[in-house]
């Protein structure tokens, strides 16, 4: 392999790069206009929110429905249900806003088992319900003496990074106890809530999407260059003329990768000195990163020379990427948490590259998670080596 020519050839495609004004738009200062437009527009997003609970006195529950039902108060909520806590889970569900997740005791069967379990879930729960042991007892007995004092108060930990979100689960919450209150108990203030922070360190909307928007850009990045370089290029009949040079297509396609990947590095520091000059963003600079950033762009770069291969021109070959770019881009949780989309699209988020690339960049990046960042980086690095491999072994110089 002659390390000149893939030299020669990497500074060639520099060169054309750098007096493309619309290439350096589109790599470069489109990623930074999203950092600054959604940072400054977006606190969160509206959907439906996942809320864990954790409930150390479920078996009670049967037995404060049985003496609600003798004395047939709050008949309304409790309906049909034999246990209490089904009651409750319930009715939150009925709000279309948030949807419970119950924590099973063979997970977390008490406290320091919870904070275990909310570590390995680093960057997954986002908002947990806690309801004490005898909760229940005592809010009956509270209720029974009509003294306010001697009910306990549930437990709401929340991600302080997701102002919007939180401020809908308080709203669904607090209206959710204050019918509670009316119906058990006239109004009075029995069924209460404090919060606390479910992580130490604070995140913002721009940590989330900082990650996202490098995976973007990477993908895009090396997908329509894989486009160019293999239509383009072949409609011009400079693939052609390369099989009269000295050059292999192993040096080549080695050279436009390198340039690749050059460019992914370059759009990558971009995007984070914006994040970190303009919105504070403090990331963690780490081997994951490398890997990530590296495996993305082999992948994506892969999946484009596999593109095409199947269109003949290119016009063709630039929709047929946006056709793989666009749905990746929005459904993938670059803009936006996969929690809020409908079940049946996080199944398919969960299928694309875009998704394993966006989750590792913030586990390694923003949330520290290295098993997180680990297990992002294996899979993308697999479907790296797979894709990779087939694009090259599918490309031809030859004209058809």
């Amino acid at each position: 392999m002659n390390l000149k020519i893939i030299a020669n050839d990497f500074l060639a495609s520099l060169k054309n790069y750098y007096r493309s004004k619309g290439t350096l738009f589109w790599s470069l200062a489109f990623p930074i206009l999203l950092i600054l437009l959604f940072g400054a527009i977006f606190s969160g997003s509206e959907g439906s929110y996942t809320l864990y609970v954790k409930n150390y006195d479920y078996q009670n529950g049967e037995f404060i429905a049985s003496i609600l039902k003798q004395n047939e108060t709050g008949m309304e909520f409790i309906g049909n249900f034999t246990n209490f806590y089904d009651a409750i889970y319930h009715q939150l569900n009925l709000t279309n806003v948030t949807k419970i997740k119950i924590i099973k005791d063979s997970d977390a069967s008490n406290e320091k088992e919870l904070q275990e379990y909310i570590e390995a879930n680093k960057g997954k729960i986002k908002s947990l319900m806690v309801i004490p042991k005898n909760y229940g007892l005592k809010l009956g007995m509270a209720i029974a003496e009509k003294n306010v004092t001697k009910a306990e108060n549930i437990t709401l930990m929340l991600d302080p990074s997701e102002t919007q979100r939180n401020a809908v689960i308080m709203a669904v919450l607090s209206q959710f106890m204050n019918q509670f209150n009316l119906m058990i108990a006239g109004g009075d203030n029995f069924a209460r809530f404090n919060t606390t922070s479910i992580i130490q360190k604070e995140y913002e909307y721009i940590d989330f999407f900082i990650p996202g928007i490098i995976g973007l850009s990477v993908m895009t990045t090396s997908i329509y260059g894989s486009i160019e370089r293999n239509t383009k290029f072949r409609k011009n009949g400079i693939l052609r003329k390369l099989l009269t040079t000295p050059i292999t297509r192993g040096e080549w396609i080695l050279a436009k990768m390198l340039f690749m990947l050059f460019l992914a590095f370059v759009s990558t520091s971009v995007i984070l000195l914006v994040g970190i000059l303009v919105w504070g963003v403090s990331v963690q600079i780490n081997i994951y990163l490398f890997i990530l950033i590296i495996s993305a762009s082999f992948a994506f770069s892969g999946m484009g020379m596999i593109v095409t291969r199947f269109v003949k021109d290119e016009e063709t070959a630039d929709s047929a990427g946006g056709a793989i770019t666009f749905p990746m881009m929005f459904l993938a949780g670059t803009f936006f948490p996969l929690e809020i989309m409908p079940p049946f699209l996080q199944i398919i988020a969960k299928i694309l590259p875009l998704y394993y690339v966006n989750e590792g960049l913030r586990d390694a990046m923003i949330l520290g998670d290295k098993a997180g960042a680990l297990f992002n980086s294996i899979v993308i690095f697999i479907f790296a080596i797979i894709v990779f491999a087939i694009g090259v072994a599918i490309t031809s110089w030859k004209e058809e």
